[in-house]
Protein backbone atom coordinates (compact mmCIF):
# COMPACT_ATOMS: atom_id res chain seq x y z
CA UNK A 1 0.00 0.00 0.00
CA UNK A 2 3.07 2.63 1.26
CA UNK A 3 4.47 1.99 -2.36
CA UNK A 4 1.08 2.88 -4.35
CA UNK A 5 0.85 6.15 -2.27
CA UNK A 6 4.44 6.81 -2.72
CA UNK A 7 3.23 6.26 -6.83
CA UNK A 8 0.64 8.16 -6.70
CA UNK A 9 2.45 10.97 -5.02
CA UNK A 10 5.02 10.84 -7.39
CA UNK A 11 2.64 11.42 -10.68
CA UNK A 12 1.04 14.23 -8.84
CA UNK A 13 3.90 16.22 -8.32
CA UNK A 14 4.72 17.37 -11.50
CA UNK A 15 1.26 18.16 -12.02
CA UNK A 16 0.87 20.52 -9.06
CA UNK A 17 -1.96 18.00 -7.81
CA UNK A 18 -1.51 18.40 -4.34
CA UNK A 19 -1.97 15.66 -1.52
CA UNK A 20 -3.54 12.42 -2.56
CA UNK A 21 -5.92 11.29 -0.54
CA UNK A 22 -7.35 7.91 -2.13
CA UNK A 23 -5.83 5.44 -4.96
CA UNK A 24 -7.77 2.96 -6.66
CA UNK A 25 -7.03 0.16 -8.70
CA UNK A 26 -9.26 -0.90 -10.97
CA UNK A 27 -8.68 -5.01 -11.95
CA UNK A 28 -10.02 -7.91 -14.05
CA UNK A 29 -11.98 -9.18 -11.17
CA UNK A 30 -12.37 -6.30 -8.91
CA UNK A 31 -10.90 -3.12 -6.89
CA UNK A 32 -8.32 -1.96 -4.54
CA UNK A 33 -8.66 1.08 -3.04
CA UNK A 34 -5.86 2.68 -0.30
CA UNK A 35 -6.10 5.83 1.96
CA UNK A 36 -4.11 7.49 4.90
CA UNK A 37 -5.43 7.28 8.10
CA UNK A 38 -2.55 8.47 10.59
CA UNK A 39 0.91 8.48 11.45
CA UNK A 40 1.49 7.70 8.24
CA UNK A 41 -0.60 4.17 8.89
CA UNK A 42 -2.92 3.42 5.48
CA UNK A 43 -5.70 1.52 5.56
CA UNK A 44 -6.13 -1.21 2.35
CA UNK A 45 -9.57 -2.90 1.14
CA UNK A 46 -9.71 -4.97 -1.95
CA UNK A 47 -13.45 -5.67 -3.13
CA UNK A 48 -15.07 -7.70 -6.16
CA UNK A 49 -16.06 -6.24 -8.98
CA UNK A 50 -19.78 -5.77 -8.60
CA UNK A 51 -18.66 -3.06 -5.47
CA UNK A 52 -20.34 0.00 -5.76
CA UNK A 53 -16.94 2.25 -5.70
CA UNK A 54 -18.40 5.30 -4.44
CA UNK A 55 -19.48 3.99 -1.68
CA UNK A 56 -16.55 2.25 -0.78
CA UNK A 57 -14.61 5.32 -0.59
CA UNK A 58 -16.95 7.40 1.07
CA UNK A 59 -17.20 4.42 3.97
CA UNK A 60 -13.53 4.20 4.32
CA UNK A 61 -13.53 8.07 4.83
CA UNK A 62 -15.79 7.65 7.42
CA UNK A 63 -14.21 4.79 9.21
CA UNK A 64 -10.89 6.84 9.23
CA UNK A 65 -12.86 9.95 10.20
CA UNK A 66 -14.22 8.10 13.29
CA UNK A 67 -11.25 5.72 13.81
CA UNK A 68 -8.33 6.83 12.45
CA UNK A 69 -6.63 8.14 15.38
CA UNK A 70 -6.76 4.52 17.18
CA UNK A 71 -6.12 2.74 14.01
CA UNK A 72 -2.12 3.53 14.60
CA UNK A 73 1.32 1.01 14.00
CA UNK A 74 1.51 0.55 17.72
CA UNK A 75 -2.13 -1.07 17.81
CA UNK A 76 -1.46 -3.22 14.62
CA UNK A 77 1.91 -4.30 16.20
CA UNK A 78 -0.23 -5.34 19.75
CA UNK A 79 -2.89 -7.09 17.62
CA UNK A 80 0.09 -9.11 15.55
CA UNK A 81 1.30 -9.52 18.78
CA UNK A 82 -1.95 -11.02 20.27
CA UNK A 83 -2.83 -13.68 17.18
CA UNK A 84 0.74 -15.19 17.78
CA UNK A 85 0.58 -16.25 21.44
Amino acid sequence: SSGLIGLAYGASAPFGGGRVTEVIIELEYGFIFVTGISDGSLMAVMTDSTADVGLVGYEMARLVERCGTALTPNLRAELQGALAR
